[in-house]
């Protein structure tokens, strides 16, 4: 179903898609817990304000690149907010089927401050952590996102990136790398966007930094030039894919043990000229979801979900896709039958297949004039999260699934 009160789109440009696979040996591993991907929710593209039909691509201030790395004093949290009354989600990420964190807008004694709440029993109760000293709502937003690795090391970012090792009561802020479009952890390591300048031209372009989740110790990984824009990672164990929209070039990279990059055909193409890549869900370290979106109108625009088994060198197109209605935000699975697909314009939906692609069908459906679901995505093969809204746009809620998608619940905190 078309969205009603939509507007009309330009296509989405593509910058490329990199694949990452860091060499086992690098850095020590951690023992796993629950998920092979236990901080991702969401494997999208570049982040856009749906509900106003324009790209958020350039908000990252200019910054000229490090020497090395650099943190202001660890900052220890308010505790003017104790209470999760009237919290409002914008983020959450789990380490494991019961562990899981939610950033978001709380009121305190100085106003709004950016909070962060967590539950060990799947989101069933959940309880105050702390203030984080960064702004989440307001014009500029300081913090829009957190991941956690695990229960203690985690981090809030985009733009500014701000990182905790003690599961959030006290944080610090990194001043390099800096500003940051997404922070993903897997198999003991993060990584992290860093989006070097916001206009064009950009010299330097995007960087993929590093480091051992229970440090700071940010190092870029060499590798070819990537595109300037905002972009999203999609980790699964020692694999890393990183997806950055924007300007005109069509490309998807692939890295094998941590120097070998080989260029892949974009899995776009086929669908048309003016369709890109808008975001990718692994399953495993072969296998994952793709999805390219183009051809819009009228808040609407046309979605194909590809599969591929050989880490994306090859796709093959659903037999079915998701309906038009909305502009697609991103993907995210649960296994090799389980995708959803999130989108909103005039609307907001989530299109979810239980067939791998065979059939669609939408659980969530809001005629809100686009709010938008975010960090939608699966901690386990049954259980998976969504926020829909967004604090700095006025009310938010934190939903959960239990049965692969099918149905989904509101949280109460």
């Amino acid at each position: 179903m078309d969205d009603e009160g939509g507007r009309s789109h330009a296509p989405r440009s593509y910058r490329g898609c990199w694949l990452f696979q860091q060499d086992a040996l690098s850095f020590p591993r951690q023992q796993r817990t629950g998920t092979e991907r236990p901080s991702r929710f969401v494997a999208g593209g570049a982040r856009r304000d749906v509900s106003a039909g324009i790209e958020c691509a350039s908000r990252f201030i200019a910054a000229a690149p490090p020497s090395g790395p650099v943190t202001s004093p660890t900052a220890a949290p308010s505790t003017a907010a104790v209470s999760l009354t009237g919290f409002k989600p914008a983020s959450v990420t789990f380490v494991s089927a019961t562990q899981g964190f939610v950033l978001g807008a709380q009121t305190c004694a100085t106003g709004t401050c950016a909070a962060l709440a967590s539950t060990s029993d799947a989101g069933v109760t959940w309880s105050f952590v702390g203030t984080l000293p960064a702004a989440i709502t307001g014009s500029n937003p300081a913090v829009s996102k957190v991941r956690f690795a695990t229960k203690s090391d985690g981090w809030a970012f985009g733009p500014q990136l701000w990182s905790t090792h003690d599961g959030g009561r006290t944080w610090t802020h990194e001043t390099a790398p800096g500003p940051v479009s997404d922070v993903e952890a897997s198999g003991g390591v993060a990584y992290a966007l860093e989006a070097s300048c916001g206009t064009e031209p950009c010299v330097q372009g995007d960087r993929l930094l590093q480091t051992p989740v229970s440090s700071d110790a940010w190092t870029a990984i060499s590798g070819p030039k990537l595109a300037d824009g905002p972009g999203s990672l999609a980790p699964h164990g020692n694999t890393i894919w990183v997806v950055v929209s924007g300007g005109g070039s069509s490309t998807f990279d692939m890295v094998v043990g941590g120097n070998s990059w080989h260029r892949l055909a974009s899995p776009c193409a086929a669908a048309g000229a003016d369709f890109a890549l808008a975001g990718v869900a692994p399953v495993s370290t072969t296998q994952l979801f793709e999805l390219c979106a183009g051809d819009p109108g009228a808040g609407s625009e046309t979605k194909v979900v590809l599969f591929s088994s050989d880490g994306g060198a090859e796709a093959t197109a659903t037999s079915t896709a998701p309906a038009r209605g909305g502009l697609a935000s991103g993907i995210a699975a649960a296994s090799t039958a389980v995708v959803a697909v999130p989108a909103a314009s005039g609307a907001s939906y989530v299109y979810r297949s239980a067939d791998g692609g065979h059939t669609w069908g939408t659980p969530l459906s809001q005629g809100d004039g686009g709010v938008g679901y975010f960090d939608v995505g699966f901690t386990t093969a049954t259980q998976g999260v969504a926020v829909y809204g967004n604090p700095a746009q006025g009310s938010s809620t934190l939903l959960m699934t239990h049965d692969a998608g099918a149905t989904w619940k509101p949280v109460t905190f």
